[in-house]
């Protein structure tokens, strides 16, 4: 049996959003600072001054861009995910296992890893590709599954004997 933790993972995802928010907060804090101290404080070679100013700016721009758009969305996507979670749909369904692979995809702005299963209730007969968290499992083909899935990703899943 493979069950998600949905409490544990988002106090773990809430917790990694409010850090990194208020690790950048404080960079860009010091960055104001600085910035406003060195113009503030400039006497007679101000150009020096303003043009580490401009340095510092630049530098603390790239590094956001590259902030927001790497780091932050992959946390800030998790914690979405399990945020949503008490309010989304969550359907039970009977599957049979056909076959997992160990590539991960990017589905809901998770990494997960696909497994191709075919429904046997209400889709009689159709191969879907579900994701799940982990890509360790002691399944072979043919195994039927009942599955509990949020957004396709996989959070309960349990053999029949």
């Amino acid at each position: 049996m493979y069950q998600v933790d949905v409490n544990q993972e988002y106090q773990k995802a809430k917790s990694n959003f409010l850090r990194y928010s208020l690790i950048f907060s404080f960079i860009f804090a010091a960055v104001l600072v600085a910035d406003t101290l060195l113009i503030l404080l400039a006497k007679e070679e101000y150009k020096v001054n303003l043009l580490i100013t401009l340095i510092i700016s630049i530098l603390f721009l790239w590094f956001a861009i590259y902030f927001f758009t790497n780091i932050y969305q992959d946390i800030n996507n998790k914690y979405r995910y399990f945020k949503g979670y008490d309010s989304g749909i969550k359907p039970t369904d009977e599957v049979i296992f056909l076959e997992y692979s160990n590539e991960i995809a990017y589905v809901n702005g998770l990494y997960v890893y696909p497994i191709i299963v075919k429904y046997v209730s209400n889709l009689a007969g159709t191969d879907k590709i579900i994701y799940s968290f982990d890509n360790h499992f002691d399944l072979k083909e043919g195994d039927k599954l009942t599955v509990t899935t949020y957004q396709r990703i996989v959070l309960k899943m349990e053999k029949h004997s």
